[in-house]
């Protein structure tokens, strides 16, 4: 059975993203999901849907993929229904302020999660607020990557967040 799907940095685009899909949701025991630098578009919210059956998925990797805000809403109730996963990686697609708030508020209830990247996603104060929230709910957090973001006020309240987790190692603003 198919536990990791490495597919980072292959041009994969839209058309093929759909297909994927497919073959995900076939994988009921994948752990481990790898589409970073590829230009999937609005084909990431098929694929995020095609990972409800999937309960054992650890990592998500949906770096600079072109995914837009489009993509917050199937993600958000994806990571509500697994309460497995260890390592969000959404650098990069334009997920906007409401994307993220949309996806931060189904990270509270994840004791799991040990890696959140927001890098480069057009987030602002309201986000930091949110997902500082996530940040005070999260005892396990080692790492967190918010820079390229224009995140204000809201990076003050992250950083008042921060201060009672000992488990952070890595904090990108």
């Amino acid at each position: 059975t198919l536990k990791v799907l490495d597919l980072n940095n292959i041009n994969l685009c839209e058309e093929v993203g759909v297909q994927l899909a497919a073959a995900i949701s076939a994988n009921s025991l994948l752990e481990k999901l790898w589409l970073g630098d590829n230009q999937l578009g609005s084909s990431s919210a098929v694929i995020v849907n095609a990972l409800k059956g999937i309960t054992n998925l650890k990592e998500l990797n949906l770096n600079d993929g072109n995914c837009s805000s489009d993509l917050a809403h199937g993600l958000a109730s994806k990571v509500t229904s697994n309460k497995m996963i260890e390592k969000l990686y959404l650098r990069d697609n334009n997920l906007k302020s409401n994307g993220v708030i949309q996806i931060a508020k189904s990270l509270r209830n994840q004791s799991t999660l040990r890696i959140i990247n927001f890098r480069s996603n057009q987030i602002t104060y309201e986000a930091g607020e949110a997902l500082a929230s996530v940040i005070s709910s999260n005892n396990r957090l080692e790492a967190l990557y918010l820079s390229g973001n224009k995140l204000g006020s809201g990076a003050i309240k992250i950083a008042t967040a921060i201060k009672s987790i000992s488990t952070l190692k890595v904090l990108g603003l």
